[in-house]
């Protein structure tokens, strides 16, 4: 059963994100309307939130009947085939236009971070950050540990995973409020912002064994965008930034101001799906389309954004400032639905293609 709710929020998701990198894109030539908007110029990065909780949902939702070695691998498998595949072809696609345009960008900056795009999870000893090839990876990072989590689930047969969630993630939390690491791994894997896939656990949970009323699924929606305005409107400090996430710092507070809102947001909308409310909404065809193509459109955006922006360099044109955000974001919608369609989907039909069966030889019989 697809649940049309959860890819029209991952369009939403996918939207904020590129809007809040479009922005970054123009101010770098000329001040918008939207930029000076009260706190809206950053408020876009709260898509990764939103996309985290998905996630937890989703997780939860395709892997909770998994039980033992080989379904764990079998989980481990698909989702390295669903992620990893195109994330390295798009950071390779990233790469080759920086080393277009950057001929000089020293190559052991490169190197390191190649390296972190193929190792995904931070394990070295001297690692101090995230610094993946394509920096929107960054998130990619926490979707392993997460899956990792959920991995060793599947591997000890844990017949109640969202119970067993809901006690090893805010574990980790409080050691990591504890001891205040300094090794970046341990800062990593208790990283407050792993609340945010517990959120979609939960909503998981609710959604298999709770009756939840249609007013009560209206009022989470209407409580979660009302978190969005207020966010809006008064600030949220520097949570925005990657450094505060990845360091840690702002992480506590982003999953409260960013991640609650955006899970009341992803709990009413897939209610409200399931009491039938809304359904022309979810059932909007290029919504559905977009909230295919978000990872693509994800991945591909920002090396959209890096050729733009290396362009208006060398020709020293560029738009009204408000109108490119928008033309931008078009244009980064549109590349990322083009590269699901030309070389997401087919790849992954690929990679999951089974190999022929080998048919004996057919012996004649003897006269």
């Amino acid at each position: 059963m697809k649940i049309n709710s959860i890819q029209f929020l991952r369009a939403i998701a996918v939207i904020l994100v590129v809007h809040v990198h479009a922005i970054d894109t123009q101010e770098a030539f000329s001040v918008s309307h939207q930029q000076k908007f009260y706190f809206l110029e950053n408020f876009g990065a709260i898509g990764v939130d939103l996309f985290f909780g998905i996630s937890g949902f989703i997780i939860s939702y395709v892997a909770n009947s998994y039980f033992g070695a080989r379904e764990g691998v079998d989980f481990l498998k698909k989702r390295f085939l669903r992620i990893n595949p195109i994330y390295y072809v798009a950071s390779l696609l990233f790469m080759v236009m920086f080393c277009f345009f950057d001929k000089f960008y020293p190559v052991i900056a490169v190197l390191n971070g190649l390296k972190d795009t193929a190792l995904m999870l931070p394990v070295l000893n001297s690692q101090k950050w995230l610094a993946p090839t394509l920096i929107v990876g960054w998130s990619l990072s926490y979707e392993w540990w997460f899956y990792m989590l959920f991995f060793l689930l599947i591997l000890c047969r844990v017949k109640n995973k969202a119970l067993l969630l809901l006690l090893v993630i805010p574990a980790l939390v409080v050691i990591g409020r504890l001891l205040h690491p300094t090794d970046f791994r341990l800062i990593f894997y208790t990283n407050p912002i792993m609340l945010e896939f517990l959120f979609g656990v939960i909503i998981y949970w609710l959604y298999r064994h709770a009756k939840v009323a249609t007013g009560v699924a209206a009022g989470l929606l209407i409580l979660g965008l009302a978190g969005y305005v207020y966010n809006i409107i008064y600030g949220f400090g520097n949570i925005s930034e990657l450094s505060s996430v990845t360091g840690g710092t702002g992480s506590l507070k982003r999953v409260l101001l960013w991640g609650l809102p955006s899970a009341f947001i992803l709990a009413g909308c897939i209610f409200l799906e399931k009491k039938g409310v809304f359904a022309r909404l979810w059932n909007n065809r290029f919504g559905l389309l977009v909230g295919d193509a978000s990872y693509s459109i994800y991945l591909t955006h920002y090396t959209l954004f890096y050729v733009l922006t290396q362009v208006y360099i060398q020709t020293g044109f560029f738009w009204n400032p408000d109108l490119s955000i928008l033309v931008h974001m078009v244009l980064a919608v549109g590349a990322g639905i083009f590269f699901y369609l030309k070389v997401e989907r087919p790849l992954i039909k690929l990679l999951h293609s089974k190999p022929p069966v080998q048919q004996p030889p057919v012996r004649a019989a003897m006269p």
